[in-house]
């Protein structure tokens, strides 16, 4: 007699299992990517989400810097695209480049009318930008 090919029970609830186990795993990823996104936004962005992880980008007022060592924080005015201007409140570390920073990316949310930040992405102009160079015929 032939010997009649049956799939094994086992195999198949393995692989039901298995794809199960990666199709949770895909899914939890992705939530924790959606989760821990932050969106960039202007300051009237931050006040109507009420998100605590918004990226503000802006100008810093370098004269409105102050900072407060006992308390482990640092204030200073900054501009967001559209102009408006608040005073931002940063709690952490003080960054060592903020002298030569030509913008900031401030995240946080508002508090009490400021923008509270635990964390700062500063931007600086490259030691690496060339000159630029006049626009025409150059022979």
């Amino acid at each position: 007699m032939k010997a009649m090919n049956v799939p094994n029970k086992r195999t198949n609830k393995g692989a039901i299992i298995t794809a199960l186990v990666a199709i949770l795993g895909i899914a939890a990823v992705g939530m924790a990517f959606v989760s821990n996104a932050s969106p960039y936004g202007t300051f009237a962005d931050a006040r109507k989400t009420k998100s605590e992880s918004m990226h503000v980008a802006g100008d810093i007022l370098k004269e409105s810097v102050s900072a407060d060592f006992k308390h482990g924080t640092m204030r200073f005015q900054m501009k967001d695209s559209t102009g408006e201007l608040m005073q931002v409140v940063y709690t952490g570390p003080p960054p060592s480049n903020l002298a030569e920073a030509s913008k900031v990316v401030a995240i946080g949310g508002i508090e009490n009318g400021e923008f509270h930040s635990d964390k700062l992405l500063i931007k600086c102009p490259s030691k690496y930008e060339g000159e630029k160079k006049p626009v025409g015929n150059q022979s």
